[in-house]
């Protein structure tokens, strides 16, 4: 299996760009990779159902295709976000004097992308790239709030409502009120389901196209966020996330369907 996901990748690095878009025979491609001519439309053939190349009717020549491309602003949303958010969440850190993370959704999960440490002593530290189910914490839970209402239903279909993992308990009903009063009030706020004792606060961030792809979370000792500080939070919170969206060309409504 190894060597022909080695060979589809050479023929995807043939058919890279040189200045010019570029589109390439079987037997250009072949002769180029010393290729049976065979195995090479054996592999085309599959990359084209996938879209990683398409065919020019007319000439039946390959280049690559626009699967390439979503992939390909898929990781450059990734890194801009990063990017762009770093200022805010070390200046929401030190506003808040708590541990800030960066969020986004990879298929059913949430991870963590980024962090800021709070500087007090007594302090939330998990570790980038920790993965729960989209709808245990603020942080995710407020991602899979704003999601279309379609990939919502097959998310919230997919999940194992017997076994949850959460230290509080969870239902299926709980989760789907609590996203309709997320989209209400513009953030969320989870306390002890993913680590006892802390508490978080999540707002959404968008994209140029108007599409959830992220938020940002406030995170601490429980102790520290009384009902007073959990308002003011979350204001900075929704404040700084919205700062952030509008860098990366939000227009200021979100699109759900």
């Amino acid at each position: 299996m190894s060597g022909v996901i080695t060979k589809a990748i050479q023929i995807l690095d043939v058919l890279l760009p040189q200045g010019a878009e570029k589109e390439m025979s079987v037997t250009e491609i072949s002769k180029e990779l010393g290729m049976p001519v065979q195995s090479v439309h054996r592999l085309l053939s599959s990359l084209a159902e996938h879209g990683f190349v398409s065919q020019n009717v007319k000439t039946k020549r390959y280049k690559l295709g626009l699967s390439i491309m979503k992939y390909g602003f898929l990781m450059w949303d990734s890194l801009m976000l990063r990017t762009v958010a770093r200022p805010f969440m070390e200046e929401l850190s030190r506003r808040t004097k708590e541990t800030v993370y960066l969020s986004v959704r990879e298929n059913a999960e949430g991870v963590y992308i980024d962090s800021v440490d709070s500087p007090q002593v007594l302090k939330i530290s998990e570790p980038i790239g920790l993965r729960l189910p989209m709808f245990i914490g603020a942080s995710n839970r407020v991602i899979l709030a704003y999601l279309a209402p379609a990939l919502r239903q097959s998310l919230m279909d997919g999940f194992d409502w017997e076994r949850v993992p959460s230290l509080k308990p969870l239902t299926r009903d709980m989760i789907e009120r609590e996203l309709e009063a997320i989209v209400e009030c513009g953030y969320a706020v989870t306390s002890g389901e993913a680590t006892e004792g802390t508490t978080g606060i999540g707002a959404p961030i968008f994209s140029y196209d108007n599409m959830v792809i992220g938020s940002l979370n406030v995170a601490g000792p429980s102790i520290r966020f009384d009902g007073d500080q959990i308002e003011k939070y979350a204001s900075l919170v929704k404040k700084f996330a919205g700062l952030i969206s509008e860098e990366l060309g939000f227009r200021g409504r979100s699109r759900r369907a």
